[in-house]
């Protein structure tokens, strides 16, 4: 008589002197085999619940994209590795591929991965048809593939909307204004190991504007500029930024509305002559080689923003509530409302305009950039008897 036990072979008489002994042993192995089971499925839940929810299709949509790209770029670091992107990763664009391809696509078995990655830029550009066999996708999705769909907006998805949300996540990344924006300038700040005064953060938005990637540029030369210092402060930020100053701005588009040619172009030409433009009027102007692009921009956002206020206060007169709405000061409101009043709706237009021609004549022709400022500001002073182009009002569809 032989035993088989564990693999190894035992005689009779071996089994018998030794009976209690092996299955005592058996007994220990078994348990130990337990432990360890048990040990390993729990190793394997705590992973799980440490791995954020992937879901089969996230839908991302909104003004800002830099917002949207870190979304973006998040989903795929969650699901590929920089090894498994070569044959898991694919781009497509809505209005350009076909949705047979992108479906082909997401339903293709990841290779050498848990997940395949498919990212299709201008989804809110397809038209109706293609929209149609992709939602027979998002109904029945595959579950190891992460379907990414990236618009402006949600275009003629919209209509679909309660059914995409069954089985997807839709995320809207509006612009941040106002305070909103403050916070999220202090918070990157904050992720690079230091923080931003207030006082430092308005100063940003005022300068720099409301475009974040060029906010985060500002923020990074800051960081890199103070060193070991912990906390940020107003003239910190003064040294790294190009300093278009607003008072030149404003002073400038104030002649203009009056028709005052002369203080116009005093004014203009103390900016270009010093090569400075100023945000108050006691400080200094800070130097630089060519203001002429900066100061062509704020002009142009200057006259935008009486236009803005212009239409909607048209309907809302309080200062302080279109300033809520609009994420920005009563003051600043009210200073708007104020030069606005020189301007009628079409020479705001014609201002926009004219701003944008100029940039575009001085890139193009390489002319004589303060000769080109010059009748920009001669026109603007005497507007042409013409009708401007007109803009969509705001909250028109």
């Amino acid at each position: 008589m032989i035993l088989v036990l564990n693999g190894l072979v035992y005689s009779s008489d071996y089994c018998y002197n030794n009976c209690r002994k092996l299955l005592r042993f058996s007994e220990l192995d078994k348990l130990q085999f337990e432990k360890k089971k048990v040990f390993f499925e729990l190793n394997e839940m705590t992973k799980q619940k440490a791995t954020p929810e992937i879901y089969p299709i996230y839908f991302l949509y909104g003004p800002e994209d830099y917002l949207i790209e870190e979304e973006i770029q998040k989903l795929l670091n969650q699901t590929l590795s920089q090894k498994e992107r070569g044959f898991n990763f694919h781009l497509f664009n809505g209005e350009e591929h076909s949705s047979q391809e992108i479906v082909q696509t997401a339903r293709t078995l990841p290779m050498f991965s848990q997940h395949r990655f498919v990212l299709v830029r201008e989804a809110d550009r397809m038209v109706e048809e293609k929209i149609e066999l992709l939602m027979e996708y998002i109904k029945k999705p595959s579950y190891s593939t992460c379907l990414a769909l990236h618009g402006q907006t949600m275009g003629s998805w919209k209509k679909h909307r309660k059914e995409i949300e069954k089985t997807a996540k839709v995320i809207e990344h509006p612009r941040l204004r106002g305070q909103g924006l403050i916070s999220w300038i202090k918070e990157r700040m904050s992720e690079k190991g230091k923080s931003l005064s207030d006082e430092a953060a308005n100063y940003l938005v005022e300068v720099v504007g409301d475009h974040l990637y060029d906010l985060d540029n500002a923020l990074e030369k800051a960081f890199l500029t103070v060193g070991a210092k912990r906390k940020i402060e107003l003239a910190d930020v003064e040294e790294v930024t190009t300093e278009v100053k607003i008072s030149t701005v404003f002073d400038l588009t104030d002649a203009i509305g009056h028709q005052n040619l002369e203080k116009a172009l005093g004014i203009l030409d103390k900016a270009l002559g010093s090569k400075a433009v100023f945000f108050k009027k006691e400080e200094q102007g800070s130097k630089f080689a060519d203001p002429i692009p900066f100061l062509l921009s704020m002009m142009a956002k200057q006259y935008w923003s009486m236009l803005v206020i212009k239409q909607m206060s048209s309907h809302r007169q309080d200062a302080g509530e279109l300033a809520k709405e609009l994420g920005t000061s009563p003051w600043n409101i009210k200073k708007l409302m104020d030069q606005g009043k020189s301007f009628s709706e079409t020479s705001l237009r014609e201002g926009i305009l004219r701003c944008h021609q100029t940039d575009l004549a001085i890139k193009r022709s390489g002319g004589p950039k303060d000769l080109l400022m010059e009748k920009l500001v001669i026109d603007l002073c005497r507007p042409a008897d013409r009708p401007a182009p007109s803009f969509a009002k705001v909250g028109s569809t």
